[in-house]
């Protein structure tokens, strides 16, 4: 997958009428099929029709697709899930679909019956599948100014050299330049941005920024979902600039504040 897609990649809440052709979802099953995550935790993925399986949500219009992902409660399970569905809304947008994530502005449990979730399951976000729409819908215009969609906080307060106390700037950043950039595009809860990383010569380390009420029984801890989207976008990146990393699970024991844990590293392979 090109690195270029995350730029393409816009939140799409207004669809087309437009049926999604038969090859098509063809492509997106065989996809959701060989999708994996992070660290050895499944993910499942479902497609739902909107009439068939009585699925939406009140801020999509003309969708009639969905895809739902589910996981098992255990450690590391939300970021295996972001950085799952990430690649999928990905690939969705290579094939030229539109997709939107959505945790909160669902019919949670109308999606949950469903999938006919058991108690040990958690459903963190879903997606609509189809063709965006020409115009976006006055909803939808609102919805984005509300949430600053596409603002974004500046390189040097989310990215660090050696440790948080050392800002890092785009001119600084070497190797690590692109896919630092294409992680402060990531999309995020309410566009948070919890991602934090701290840049070493041959690694770079991830951290939450946490915000109060985002850890949810529901959803699980939706800022490690995020934070599994930023680590999709690195690792994309990284490959197609010629890097040759992996993404392992090593705290490099910096000091953090109280709000801000260690998540994961990308390391180059000697």
């Amino acid at each position: 997958m090109r690195a270029e897609v995350i730029g393409l990649r816009k939140s799409v809440r207004t669809f087309e009428k437009k049926k999604i052709p038969e090859q098509t979802m063809h492509l997106v099953k065989n996809f959701l099929q060989e999708d994996t995550g992070l660290f050895g935790v499944p993910i499942t993925f479902t497609i739902l029709d909107t009439r068939k399986d009585g699925v939406s949500s009140p801020v999509v219009l003309g969708a009639d697709t969905y895809v739902a992902g589910r996981f098992r409660k255990q450690e590391n399970a939300e970021v295996s899930f972001g950085y799952a569905f990430e690649k999928f809304i990905l690939y969705a947008t290579s094939l030229g679909l539109g997709t939107v994530w959505l945790a909160a502005t669902i019919d949670r449990k109308a999606f949950e019956r469903a999938l006919h979730l058991s108690d040990d399951e958690v459903m963190p976000a879903v997606t609509p599948l189809g063709y965006a729409a020409e115009k976006r819908s006055l909803r939808e215009i609102m919805m984005r100014k509300g949430l600053k969609s596409d603002s974004r906080a500046p390189f040097e307060e989310l990215f660090f050299q050696e440790d948080f106390r050392t800002p890092l700037s785009e001119a600084d950043a070497g190797i690590w330049k692109l896919p630092l950039a294409m992680v402060r595009l990531a999309p995020s809860a309410t566009n948070k941005q919890p991602w934090r990383a701290v840049v070493e010569k041959k690694s770079v380390h991830f951290y939450e920024k946490k915000t109060k009420g985002y850890d949810k029984g529901q959803t699980g801890d939706i800022q490690k979902v995020d934070m599994g989207i930023a680590l999709c976008h690195f690792e994309i990146t990284a490959e197609e600039s010629g890097l040759k990393g992996r993404i392992i699970q090593s705290d490099p024991g910096i000091v953090t504040a109280e709000d801000t844990e260690y998540i994961a590293t990308y390391v180059l392979e000697a």
